[in-house]
């Protein structure tokens, strides 16, 4: 049980598009298209996303060193976060320990290090430009005051690109990497879906299969239908608890005054664990009812018009299992 636990618990947090692209390949034909680079095929590329977890449980998405030339990393975002910079300067900083020898950065000449790139894909469905710079020095306190001349010379800035995948001005850029376009059309999928009325696992369910209907990237949600399935359910679920919780705290804000707002502060201060703690507890419940629920979960999909060989992959039943539900 504490094997299963700690494995749902990594897949919480890596999320489907940690878990899609930290892969060399895939990661490589990230990197191109959103780049504008050309890489060839079987150019080095060295996973470095953090293994370990910080920031109250946050887990970067991507770290990729191709070649020795460039240091990408990148997160992706359903709502912007001001403080990626912040969070990219942590990131980079613990990348770098994990790259780099210690005693190396002791030694007299300098040492030669990949380029970093930050990025943040921004796949909400709040307006935002299809191109933004979120800026370290936006922190700083009193921003605008002239600094010294030795300041500015030890001035320290962090630039990062948010580039808004569901724009009309970068399909062409999600186009070029078949993985970004899948993941972009189950994502806007799921939410059509989801719209129309179905439950979060129902529209997951009904967005894979019309991609794998559509010829995008079949082969690939074929084979890992019940892992995405169950990453995207519980990212839709967060999506809608934190903006319940948002909406909830704003009218209770307004009509309870300070004193309530300051309570709900302190409770929100360990909201974020205890989140954790529900989604996990959520997944072990759906893992272990599974048995029990498979003939309910076979005549849903019917009703959504999955395939058998496409219900066998999620439900891991044999299609002779199925035909006699």
């Amino acid at each position: 049980m504490a094997d299963e636990s700690a494995d749902l618990k990594r897949s919480f947090k890596a999320g489907f598009f940690a878990s899609l692209f930290n892969d060399r390949e895939r990661g490589l034909e990230l990197v191109n298209a959103v780049l504008g680079e050309n890489y060839p095929p079987g150019t080095n590329v060295t996973i470095e996303t953090l293994s370990g977890v910080f920031f109250t449980g946050i887990q970067n998405d991507l770290a990729l060193l191709v070649g020795d030339t460039a240091l990408f990393l990148c997160e992706h975002q359903s709502s912007i976060n001001m403080n990626m910079p912040i969070r990219f300067v942590s990131y980079y900083g613990r990348v770098l320990e994990a790259m780099v020898e210690k005693r190396l950065v002791f030694r007299q000449d300098a040492l030669h290090l990949a380029r970093p790139v930050f990025v943040v894909l921004y796949n909400g469905i709040a307006p935002y430009p299809a191109r933004d710079i979120l800026k370290l020095s936006r922190s700083y306190e009193n921003p605008d005051v002239q600094l010294t001349r030795l300041a500015m010379d030890s001035f320290i800035e962090l630039r990062a690109t948010v580039i808004n995948i569901h724009a009309p001005e970068n399909a062409e850029l999600v186009r070029k990497s078949p993985h970004l376009y899948a993941y972009v059309e189950v994502v806007r999928l799921s939410r059509g879906f989801q719209a129309l009325g179905m439950d979060a696992r129902e529209a997951v369910t009904k967005a894979i299969q019309e991609c794998v209907n559509r010829g995008i990237i079949p082969d690939y949600f074929r084979q890992h239908a019940p892992e995405v399935i169950g990453m995207l359910t519980e990212e839709f679920k967060l999506e809608d608890y934190v903006w319940a919780r948002e909406t909830d705290g704003e009218e209770r804000g307004l009509k309870k005054g300070r004193l309530e707002g300051r309570q709900e502060g302190r409770l929100e201060g360990r909201l974020e664990g205890r989140l954790e703690g529900i989604q996990m507890g959520e997944q072990r419940g759906i893992q272990m009812g599974i048995a029990q629920h498979n003939q309910e979960t076979v005549l849903r999909m019917r009703k959504l018009g999955c395939d058998t060989g496409f219900i066998a992959a999620v439900t891991g039943l044999s299609e002779d299992e199925i035909l006699r539900l």
